[in-house]
């Protein structure tokens, strides 16, 4: 056969690491309200900021975006964001009008916990920059592992270590921090450390 341009041999590309099951201390970089009444949603771009782990979505978005450039098959997406469905009985896609009060309520407690001083006033867009704690849970959906931000937390309560784990979405498929694990075996393991975030305008949200 005929050599061609470009030929080198290589390790196949891989998936990046997902980050793992567990809570984080984090920033919200930015938020905004998605969809048309009644089926809105609170969403949330959120950032890890402490440990680790710190700039995780960031370094995880850029690195998706340098592969989406050199003729991936995907486009780059923002994987750090948490949707918080906004309480409305007329919901199409609300099972439980009380678990949707309940749940943007300890919402949006765990803001006000993390930041002293602010309390919720109806204004969205005043969240933005305020700190945050967040809990990462493995899920399974259609045979993919992989792990999503499941609830947000109280800043220090992250940091004392007073989080319990959530249990995994679709609890049938999925087991812990096994999932985790297992995906992460399989997959390069990239420089977290000192990763710089970039403005939220630099990435779709």
């Amino acid at each position: 056969m005929k050599a061609f341009e470009g030929f080198k041999p290589e390790a196949p590309r891989t998936s990046y690491p997902m980050l793992p099951a567990g809570a984080y201390a984090g920033v919200i970089r930015d938020v905004r309200i998605d969809g048309n009444e009644p089926d809105q949603s609170l969403v949330f771009c959120l950032e890890v900021t402490e440990g680790e782990y710190a700039g995780y979505y960031t370094k995880r978005y850029q690195h998706d975006a340098e592969r989406a450039k050199s003729g991936g098959d995907f486009a780059a997406k923002y994987k750090g964001v948490y949707r918080l469905r906004i309480p409305n009985s007329a919901n199409t896609y609300s099972r439980n009008i009380e678990w949707d009060i309940r749940n943007f309520n300890n919402a949006i407690w765990a803001v006000e916990q993390s930041n002293p001083g602010y309390h919720w006033d109806w204004k969205e867009q005043l969240l933005k920059g305020k700190q945050v704690g967040f809990s990462v849970r493995d899920a399974v959906y259609q045979g993919n592992a992989y792990t999503e931000i499941g609830r947000l937390e109280d800043i220090n309560a992250v940091r004392a270590g007073r989080v319990k784990p959530m249990k995994p979405r679709d609890p049938e498929k999925a087991a812990g921090a096994s999932i985790t694990a297992a995906v992460q075996q399989n997959a390069v393991s990239y420089p977290l450390a000192g990763a710089v975030p970039v403005e939220v305008d630099d990435f779709p949200f």
